[in-house]
């Protein structure tokens, strides 16, 4: 994202596919025992995090904690083409409409630019690569049936659709689409206002791979942490966490035993049978892996563009010389 000069299309799109397949193998450990947390399964129990990486580890090796990865993985390469392809679209456009100077952007560009790509990323990948994960992780749990351990993505997804229809694949699009729209609209301009920052009073470190690193990590907490102290009946957590509800809400609804009609009805339900602290179940290893895969992101994009578009300027100017 640093250069300035406009970024064509296709490699926005590859860029943000390598970023976003690099940080789900990555990370995706945490993704797993964050998503085995929140499944109703698990209501009422008080499974932690070591207790599922523990009985993982015993039941599958380390194998165990890539359940489901294929299918975030592919999901998440198209997503986040999609999302900085979309991102910069609509940045671009606002920017004209709003006639934005250089180093004199409004903030609201960032917000509507990342609610447009959230919202556009979960329609059209998000939504099917959620649900076909979650249905993996809980499969190979230890409640789980197996039926799709070894399918494979698209193994699964066969049998997801055979079962629920094509529909069942895009079951939670509403709570998917909410969590990705307020994620982006905040890691958008949580990144940009640092990165406007830091080439205005440190020119040196601007487009510097620790930079970006350092700066996707911190939009990657400020996403999803909202630093405000609370007291009990949240003595469990620290902060309140913006986005973990919608994430709470989309795994429960996803799940094979799901027996809501939709968000609202999702959000009673819970809310009713097991307090409010449901919708922060598995907060810590979210907040782990959005802290570490909004770093790598970033950094692969930013690094990407660059690289492609230094191969790009030596032949443009050997043509016209």
């Amino acid at each position: 994202m640093a250069p300035n000069e406009k970024t064509n299309a296709t490699t926005k799109i590859i860029a943000g596919g390598m970023a976003g397949a690099s940080e789900t193998i990555i990370t995706y450990p945490a993704e797993f025992v964050k998503t085995r947390r929140q499944l109703p399964q698990h209501a009422h129990s008080t499974i932690s995090s070591h207790s599922i990486l523990k009985s993982t580890y015993r039941s599958s090796g380390f194998s165990g904690f890539y359940s489901g990865c294929g299918a975030l993985a592919t999901s998440n390469a198209l997503k986040s083409g999609i999302r900085f392809f979309s991102f910069e679209t609509s940045k671009d456009f606002l920017d004209k409409l709003f006639h934005t100077q250089k180093g004199q952007r409004s903030p609201w560009v960032n917000v509507l630019s990342g609610l447009s790509a959230g919202v556009t990323e979960s329609l059209l990948v998000v939504t099917p690569g959620e649900a076909l994960k979650t249905r993996m992780i809980e499969d190979a749990g230890p409640k789980g049936q197996r039926v799709l351990v070894g399918k494979g993505v698209l193994g699964a997804a066969r049998l997801v659709v055979r079962e629920n229809g094509v529909s069942g694949l895009w079951r939670g699009a509403m709570p998917v689409m909410s969590k990705q729209a307020t994620n982006s609209a905040v890691r958008f301009t949580a990144f940009g206002a640092m990165q406007e920052q830091v080439a205005k009073r440190w020119p040196a470190w601007d487009g510097q791979v620790i930079t970006t690193l350092v700066m996707g990590a911190i939009s990657g907490v400020v996403t999803v942490c909202v630093a405000l102290l609370v007291k009990r009946p949240f003595a469990d957590f620290d902060a309140r966490y913006a986005s973990m509800p919608f994430d709470n809400i989309k795994t429960r609804i996803q799940g094979s035993t799901n027996q809501y009609s939709g968000m609202l009805d999702c959000t009673k339900k819970s809310l009713a049978s097991e307090g409010v602290g449901v919708f922060w179940r598995g907060t810590t290893p979210r907040l782990v892996r959005l802290t570490l895969s909004s770093g790598i992101t970033f950094t692969v994009y930013d690094q990407v563009v660059r690289l492609v578009k230094g191969f790009q300027r030596p032949l443009t100017e050997i043509h016209f010389a």
